[in-house]
């Protein structure tokens, strides 16, 4: 193995969930093919292009209820900043919701956020 590529969210609507990550979260979108019946969507953070997130419509009735509840409520990705603090305010003007205020343990700052569908991811600044 070389390298992760994606890590997959299963959504309920595909332009919903463009518009949380790309919108509220800062996601780019550097992949979206509609290919009837099939649509293939990958966001990336910028200046991170070989990592990323790809977005997969739920079908199946067992996916649909998956949806939000993918890691059983534990977190399914952490994501790093240079400044927590100034992460926390500005994705909180933007409407994203946190399950804490950002907390300081050892060598990091941290705080729980959740997606659209209520996925939880932790948003991690770590400390010299």
């Amino acid at each position: 193995m070389k390298s992760i590529g994606r890590l997959v969210i299963l959504v309920k609507d595909y332009d919903e969930a463009i518009e949380f990550y790309r919108d509220k979260l800062g996601f780019e979108v550097f992949v979206d093919i509609n290919s009837e019946p099939h649509r293939f969507v990958h966001l990336r953070l910028p200046g991170q292009p070989d990592v990323g997130i790809w977005l997969l419509k739920a079908s199946s009735e067992h996916q649909k209820s998956q949806v939000g509840q993918q890691t059983a409520g534990q977190p399914c990705a952490v994501l790093y900043t240079d400044n927590l603090q100034e992460d926390y305010r500005e994705l909180s003007e933007r409407g994203v919701i946190f399950n804490s205020k950002p907390k300081v343990e050892s060598n990091a700052e941290y705080a729980h956020f959740l997606d659209l569908y209520g996925n939880e991811f932790v948003l991690v600044e770590l400390k010299q």
